[in-house]
Order: structure tokens, then sequence, then C-alpha cells
């Protein structure tokens, strides 16, 4: 059970911060490896995360994730951890901004960060979905359908696009105007993500019924009818849960989710014409995204020692292979997501050091 920072007492907090077992240890800074640096954090609660970050530019970046987790001592031992707030920052002209989020529900958390040129969305989530667009100076709710929930946000070159729901109860909206209205896919479809490579270009993935099975899927939308297009068999997977453009152009799919414990087992590059399967990079996990040269870029873990634990990386590719940038020097560091600044080979990162968050960068 968790509750949120909201409403709780002053009395409670102190009895917190009192608590010996809630410290939070100050972890060892460990330097990144050359052409990296760490940025300066602003400022955050303690026990904070950063989980989500977009660049918009070499120097426009958006971090998100939660600060203010609170543990309450519980009766019969133990602690219940609130979740926090939300925290959404970004750095532009050299220093953090921060700005309002109309709206956000009380017992929430942020569980996504979506931006494509001057469109910022962030998300929130389990029970009240929260969907809110920046305007430049404030974050406003955007209008969902009725019934929905877990909306997770698309945002690209061509237009605004959602999938909502859970499990067997998922749906694909599509922002028209000022609201998100409902989108008729083809029968027999379960559908995990979606892209708009232009308005008359769009991809989502997920997975199909095939007699008493379920097989990989991938649907796209012409701007008036969608299509269903083959999909090679995966390896341990019946499903597709990711699908992105990068800035060159290339649609990329994979089985592997957004989240940091999501392993990319099975990686497809679309020719134009079919689905082929591309060697992924061992350790790769979590959000497919580019850098501003149009490279697939993807976080995770490289291993020196195939037995050995591994250490923090980011791969990119390079023609038919992977180049492995490794963290050897901070083997506590796990990436939690990673994104490339436009029209440059800039990476920005969020990363967690022990219970640190951490934001590190290759730009100058």
């Amino acid at each position: 059970m968790e509750v949120t920072v909201r409403g709780v007492t002053r009395i409670l907090l102190a009895v917190v911060l009192v608590a010996g077992a809630v410290a939070v240890p100050m972890p060892a800074r460990a330097a990144p490896p050359d052409g990296w640096r760490e940025a300066e954090l602003p400022f955050l609660w303690p026990r904070r995360t950063l989980e989500f970050v977009e660049a918009a530019g070499p120097g426009d970046v958006w971090v998100a994730g939660a600060q203010g987790k609170v543990a309450i001592p519980q009766p019969t031992g133990g602690y219940f951890w609130t979740l926090g707030n939300p925290v959404v920052r970004r750095l532009k002209d050299g220093r953090w901004h921060e700005y309002p989020l109309d709206g956000w529900p009380g017992f929430s958390v942020l569980t996504g960060l979506s931006q494509h040129g001057g469109d910022v969305f962030v998300t929130g989530a389990p029970d009240l979905p929260y969907v809110a667009r920046f305007d430049g100076a404030r974050f406003r709710p955007v209008s969902l359908p009725a019934g929905v929930r877990r909306v997770e946000v698309r945002t690209g070159p061509g237009g605004t696009w959602a999938v909502a729901g859970k499990w067997h109860d998922r749906a694909l909206l599509r922002l028209v105007g000022e609201s998100f209205q409902k989108v008729e896919l083809p029968a027999g479809h379960l559908l995990h993500d979606v892209v708009a490579v232009g308005p008359s270009d769009v991809w989502a993935v997920g997975r199909r019924d095939k007699g008493d099975e379920t097989v990989p899927a991938a649907v796209h939308w012409n701007g008036k009818t969608w299509t269903s297009v083959p999909v090679p068999e995966l390896w341990l997977s019946d499903s597709l849960y990711q699908v992105t453009v990068t800035t060159s152009g290339e649609l990329w799919a994979t089985d592997a989710g957004r989240s940091l414990t999501d392993a990319v087992h099975n990686l497809l590059r679309w020719t134009g014409s079919t689905w082929t399967k591309v060697t992924p990079p061992n350790g790769g996990r979590g959000t497919l995204t580019s850098d501003g040269t149009g490279r697939l870029v993807i976080a995770g873990e490289a291993y020196s020692d195939p037995s050995g634990p591994g250490t923090a990386a980011v791969f990119r590719r390079t023609g038919s292979g992977w180049e492995t940038i490794q963290f050897p020097s901070s083997p506590e560091t796990r990436f939690w997501d990673v994104d490339g600044a436009p029209g440059t080979s800039a990476l920005w990162t969020v990363a967690h050091r022990d219970l640190t968050p951490v934001v590190l960068t290759n730009t100058p």
C-alpha cells in the first residue's frame, strides 16, 4: 500500500526524517568515460528518482521522475512508501526550469514523458489517467475518452497518438484538436505502442489472434485504412511492445517494453517493404531511441565477462554493428532512459547511482 505525500502531517514527516532507517547514504562519485560529463541536477527533495529524458536540442532537455518519497513506519513493523510528488524539469539556457502540472491527481505517479519539436506531454497513472500538454508556461490536462486507463502518449513527426489500457483492455487514441479520440483497429489485434512517422504514415505494434494462439503483429495506417503487415516469428516472445522512428526516418520495433527491466531479445527494422530481424546488442534494455544523426540508440549493460556483472552502457548503431560506450568507472550506475539531441550526435541520459539520480551527457 502506498499513499501520496500530499496530506502527510508535519509530525509524520518529522518521525520519518528522524528514523535512521530512511537515511540517504552519500554515494561515491565516479568519473564518466572520456567525452562524457555529469550535468548538475536541479534542486530535488530527498528520496528522488529520474526515469525519463527527452532532448529537444543539445542544450534543451526535459527530465521527469518523482521526489519526496516518504517511508511511514507501521505498527506491525516495516514501512509504507509514498509515491512522492511528480518531477518535471527543463534544462534550457543553462539553468533548470520548473512548470506547474495543472490538475495532477493526488494518488498517481508519472509514467511517461514524450516530446517532439515544441510539443511536450506528460502522463500519469495508475487509477486516474492523467495526460497534460505543455503550453509554454505550464502543463494543462488534455481531454480523454470516457473509461480509458493507463494512457501512454507518443508524439512524433506525424502527430500525437497514444495507447491506453492494460492487458486485454487496450485502445488506440489520436489527438484531434484539444482532445484524444478512440481509433478503430482491425479485429483481433492487441496493440502496445504507436508512432506517427507522418500524417498519413502511422505504425502500431503488438500481437494478434491466429487460431488458438497469438503472434506478433504490426499494422500500418495510410490516412484512410489500417493494413496488417507480416512480422517474423520472434524468439521467446509472441508480441512486439515498442516501435520508434529515428530522426533519419528509419523504423524499428522490439519485443522489449520501455522499462529498464525489459531486455531487447528481438529487434526488427522496416526496409520499406518488409520487417527484417537485426541482431540486437547484448545487454540492451528498455527504450529504443536515436541520436540526432539518425542512428538507433539503446541503453543497457555491457559484459566484459559473460559470467560476471554488467556495467552501464549505451549502444549506438553503426552500419551493421554496434558501438558500445561503456561506463567502467561507475559500476553502480544503471541507466533508466536515453535520448538524442536533434541535429547532433549528442546524447542525454538519466541514471541512478545507488539511491541518487544522475544526468549524464556527451555534450560539451
